[in-house]
């Protein structure tokens, strides 16, 4: 179960009494927990045990946990480094990929290292196209180009039971087949550059990761990730809990994708073969959310709050995505994907508390910092130092003010650092930003950099 933030004070500050603070703590005793690198390395010196070696230190620098998030337009394409385990969430774009990641997981390659989960949240362009890309480029078992993999986690369509039925007429093969030759998405409003999936375009994720052999969702795909899913043990003590999805949301992604197949004149029986989860991908990637209009409020004398704004996110696609906590030593990150708040509220309150407030290290904040997908329910269950937000603004304006006015809105004892991975009109929105409570906060733009948590 997952601390109540209003319980820890007396933890944080009986820690932070034995290793003096060094520098400018902005949030009393809280410092040495929640410092960067160069803070903790300074308050090492200080330590009794600072006679160690320099390599030491630096050893012990390097296996903290960090994030890095990279600049993936209007995507997500996050790396955890974790105690020297190393965990892929999304990749953005393909370029995202060739640009950004690919050097990244070469140079931990050629150090020894794996990676040791590839999570690929859920099948929308901006997150599992990177994911073909680097599939695509990185070559067949036991030959790999980039990195080894020991596990990917990706729900497609073989990933729920389907009954067996009989084969596709002629006109239904050529119905999927036309869906395969138009392949992804191209991206709005990230232009040419983006490299959608390159040559690889007519090739689902589902397809590569069979035809190149990754244990997938523990064997072949064929079970589902899910939030019943015992928590999975990594190397080097990590644990990632599954908050989400649930089998259900699941299930009716692929009943919508069946209803869009018939709008499509396709009459099979949609039996699991490969031209079929190409289909399946290539269609619900292509999905158009549902938008509700909303009046922006980028003016900074617009009063209203989150619960003015707020409207449920109804995308299927968004609502299957995985949900993790990864937890290693004493440190808990969240990372929420595109997910429903109603969604993590529900199973938050179900296995970790009920109502408690529970304490993160880090929390990725849901769909780009959409008003659809963070709600002031989900916000009174959840708090952390740390908040990340990724996404250049492109396509639907994100993040939304309200949100980010919300989450440091809200009293604190420590100070709140809101991270975002390009400068939008909101987050410079925030900078100027008075918290309502008085809670200290702080705006941090970064791209490539790791980010200690």
């Amino acid at each position: 179960m997952l601390p109540d933030l209003r319980q820890l004070t007396h933890i944080h500050s009986w820690k932070s009494s034995q290793v003096p603070c060094v520098g400018n703590p902005v949030a009393g005793p809280r410092r040495h927990i929640w410092g960067d690198a160069m803070s903790a390395q300074q308050e090492a010196s200080n330590h009794p045990f600072s006679s160690a070696p320099h390599n030491w230190i630096k050893s012990e620098l390097s296996s903290m946990l960090k994030v890095k998030m990279y600049p993936a337009k209007n995507g997500d394409a996050l790396l955890v480094s974790a105690f020297g385990t190393h965990i892929l969430v999304d990749a953005g774009y393909g370029s995202t990929f060739d640009e950004h990641i690919a050097p990244d997981l070469k140079h931990l390659s050629g150090e020894g290292h794996r990676l040791d989960l590839l999570i690929c949240t859920h099948i929308d362009r901006d997150h599992i196209a990177g994911i073909i890309e680097f599939i695509s480029a990185n070559g067949p078992s036991g030959a790999r180009s980039v990195i080894d993999v020991s596990q990917v986690w990706h729900n497609s369509l073989r990933s729920l039971s389907w009954p067996a039925g009989k084969p596709d007429s002629t006109y239904d093969r050529q119905v999927l087949e036309a869906i395969r030759k138009r392949g992804f998405p191209l991206p709005r409003s990230a232009g040419a550059s983006a490299n959608t999936i390159g040559a690889k375009q007519g090739s689902s994720l589902a397809r590569l990761l069979r035809d190149h052999n990754y244990r997938w969702n523990d064997v072949d795909g064929t079970t589902p990730v899910t939030s019943d899913r015992p928590p999975e043990a990594l190397a080097n003590g990590v644990l990632v809990h599954l908050l989400g999805p649930t089998k259900t949301r699941l299930e009716e992604l692929r009943a919508w994708w069946l209803r869009e197949m018939r709008r499509l004149s396709y009459k099979g029986t949609a039996a699991i073969d490969t031209i079929i989860e190409d289909a399946y991908e290539m269609v619900c990637a292509s999905a158009r959310q549902h938008v509700v209009p909303t009046a922006k409020t980028i003016s900074s004398a617009s009063k209203k709050r989150l619960r003015d704004v707020y409207v449920a996110d109804d995308s299927l696609t968004n609502g299957s995505s995985i949900v993790a906590i990864v937890e290693g030593g004493a440190k808990r990150l969240l990372l929420l994907g595109d997910a429903w708040a109603e969604d993590i509220a529900a199973e938050l309150r179900r296995t970790h508390g009920g109502d408690n407030l529970k304490l993160f290290d880090a929390i990725k904040v849901s769909h780009h910092g959409s008003l659809r997908n963070t709600s002031v329910d989900l916000l009174s269950l959840i708090d952390a130092p740390l908040f990340l937000i990724s996404t250049n603004g492109s396509g639907h304006d994100h993040p939304d003010f309200e949100v980010l006015a919300e989450i440091v809105d809200r009293p604190a004892a420590f100070e709140r650092i809101i991270y975002f991975n390009y400068e939008t009109p909101a987050s410079t929105r925030l900078k100027a930003h008075v918290s309502r409570s008085g809670a200290r906060f702080n705006v941090r733009i970064t791209q490539n950099d790791w980010i200690q948590v």
